[in-house]
């Protein structure tokens, strides 16, 4: 350790000093208590002269007043040994920030975080593998194979390990690693929530985008691809083979419908025209078991021909409403 610095030289030259001192840091200490004497001479000689400009300005950086008193005492240039002071002048700055009164608050409101943070791990343990492996399904609780209270139990497990871990003294390097994990835990559950669908619907996930409009899906809805259209008089009388237009006079297009209460698959069959032409977008559309005989993934499958489409559920329209009676000008009443 350096002797303190003279009384007799202000604070700019006092930590004009202590830069040097750490550029100096890789000599012997007899050594660079002999050199940090001839700079506290010349600081001093330079506040009795009254001079008002600074003292870096006055003698330079540092580092190059430090290589030329390495210079003048014929000792080798610092070269590679330029690491340990910048290690210790960088020490000396994190020391500078944690001693800021904002850092103190900052250390104590992620002290008073950390049973939340256990919580957190803890749902992560089990939700960041579901996540994964089956998609955003099961909110607010996972379900691993597909069990919701399987999910529960693990939850409540995972978190009572998590409190009981995040609750002891760990060694140093054991804590880094277990921080280190649930930071990777919680970087992998936001990146699979970001990459997942937004949401589930009978085992077939749609985007919320409307970008993948397009395809099999052409007319996306919120619920998910609209595959028909059931067009009704205000009266609520069924409309068959109503051709619809969008705003630019294109034929509403719609996408297939492919799940079926039995599982088979069915091809859309296209009313026919006058002269024997499909009319592709009569609406509602029909449909009929494909003729290959398959299921919706494309097995062999018997599949019954009188099975109807899922049901739909249909509008209400309210009772016209009537007159009553009307009594003449002037009858008795």
């Amino acid at each position: 350790m350096s002797a303190p610095a003279p009384a007799g030289i202000a604070q700019e030259a006092r930590d004009y000093l202590r830069d040097v001192e750490a550029e100096l840091a890789d000599l012997p200490a007899e050594e660079r208590g002999a050199l940090l004497e001839d700079l506290e001479q010349h600081l001093e000689a330079l506040a009795e002269e009254g001079d008002d400009c600074p003292v870096l300005i006055r003698l330079g950086s540092p580092a190059a007043y430090a290589e030329e008193l390495r210079a003048a005492a014929g000792l080798p240039a610092r070269g590679a040994a330029r690491s340990p002071a910048r290690t210790a002048q960088l020490r000396r700055e994190v020391d500078r920030l944690r001693a800021h009164p904002l850092a103190g608050e900052v250390r104590q409101l992620l002290h008073e975080l950390r049973p939340g943070w256990w919580v957190l791990r803890g749902y992560l343990v089990v939700a960041v593998p579901c996540l994964v492996t089956y998609g955003w399904v099961g909110v607010p609780v996972p379900e691993p194979l597909g069990s919701p209270l399987l999910g529960f139990v693990l939850v409540l497990a995972a978190i009572a390990a998590s409190v009981a871990l995040g609750r002891r003294q760990l060694p140093r390097p054991v804590g880094l690693l277990v921080n280190a994990a649930g930071a990777l835990l919680a970087l992998v559950g936001l990146t699979a929530v970001g990459g997942s669908p937004s949401y589930d619907d009978g085992g077939v996930a749609y985007a919320s985008s409307y970008d993948v409009a397009v395809g099999d899906q052409p007319l996306v809805s919120r619920y998910g691809p609209v595959t028909d259209v059931l067009p009704y008089a205000s009266d609520g009388t069924p409309l068959e083979g109503v051709l619809l237009y969008d705003q630019d006079g294109r034929p509403l297009q719609v996408g297939l419908q492919e799940w079926w209460a039995d599982g088979c698959a069915r091809v859309l069959r296209q009313p026919l025209a006058a002269d024997g032409v499909p009319v592709p977008q009569a609406f509602p559309q029909t449909y009929v078991v494909d003729p290959s005989g398959v299921d919706g993934f494309g097995n062999p499958a018997q599949c019954d021909a009188t099975v109807a489409r899922p049901e739909v559920p249909l509008p209400v329209f309210p009772a016209p409403a009537t007159a009553g009676p009307t009594t003449a000008p002037g009858s008795g009443g």
